[in-house]
């Protein structure tokens, strides 16, 4: 919305209204001053019903209606805002502003409408990109409902601080208030897998595994380093992610294949700071059309 086409459309607007002189505005004005009192009405309110319509449908309890309802209701509760900012710019331009109550209700009539229309139109255009996800929308993880609109993406991995569990995605991060093994729970369908008993992460979002000292670390693909605890690490085998590791300086070539590994003894010896249960380590399958 914010495009060179809708400030284009938006000014496009204004010269159509400066031209045609409404609200007697044809009559009490110059044609120059005319023209530019309508750009700027129309830019000003156009902003302001931008910034309505994002403050409060995506970020006051009015989100959890839905897209289209809580722009709704922005477009109706932000109405006042339109009012004043339109009174203001008659009262500085000396155009006249509204002289009793009734004139008073008209304007805020009018400029409601005008803010309601705005608000609908940066839903609908909001539903486009929507549509364009629409077919995975139905696949998407249920956790990502929990987010504000603008960070609901790619997940990338879940951490938990304290009683909440800290979601990330390409987008950005937020704090839930749950426990991490029911955030693990709404994760599907992304393939993902539980490394430690307060993290799990996506496996689409690893860049690769790399080990440090005694223990193997996580690297995704926002940089975030996070550890493979001892008692997860069958589970984060069986995702694939220790074959990630960075490769030797020195690799054996083809014709000596690289001896078998034979497992640790210090990882069958238990973690104090991991869960005991082997359900802390759950993973999260990869569809079978994947």
């Amino acid at each position: 919305m914010s495009s060179p086409k809708a400030v284009a459309a938006v000014v496009g607007a204004g010269l159509v209204l400066g031209l045609s002189g409404p609200f007697n505005t044809y009559e009490t004005m110059q044609p120059v001053l005319r023209v530019f009192y309508w750009v700027l009405a129309a830019l000003v309110t156009f902003g302001v019903g931008l910034l309505n319509a994002r403050l409060i449908a995506e970020h006051t309890p009015a989100r959890r209606l839905g897209v289209l309802p809580s722009y709704a209701v922005a477009g109706l509760v932000g109405g006042i805002t339109i009012f004043i900012v339109v009174e203001l710019i008659n009262l500085i331009g000396n155009v006249g502003a509204a002289e009793n109550w009734n004139s008073l209700g008209i304007s805020l009539a009018y400029c409601t409408a005008i803010n309601f229309c705005i608000c609908m139109l940066v839903a609908w255009l909001g539903s486009g990109n929507a549509e364009d996800e629409a077919a995975t929308a139905s696949e998407s993880p249920k956790l990502l409902k929990r987010l504000p609109i603008e960070l609901r993406g790619q997940l990338s991995h879940l951490s938990m601080q304290d009683h909440y569990v800290e979601v990330v995605t390409e987008r950005g991060s937020n704090l839930v208030l749950m426990r991490l093994a029911d955030a693990i729970s709404e994760t599907e369908p992304v393939a993902g897998v539980q490394i430690h008993r307060s993290h799990w992460i996506a496996l689409d979002a690893v860049t690769r595994t790399r080990r440090e000292g005694e223990r193997y670390v996580v690297e995704m693909n926002n940089g975030v380093l996070l550890p493979i605890s001892r008692s997860c690490l069958p589970a984060a085998r069986e995702a694939g992610l220790i074959t990630r590791l960075i490769p030797a300086a020195f690799p054996l070539p083809a014709s000596h294949p690289p001896p078998q590994q034979t497992p640790d003894p210090r990882w069958s010896s238990r973690d104090p700071h991991v869960n005991a249960s082997s359900a802390s380590c759950s993973r999260n399958r990869v569809p079978a059309s994947a």
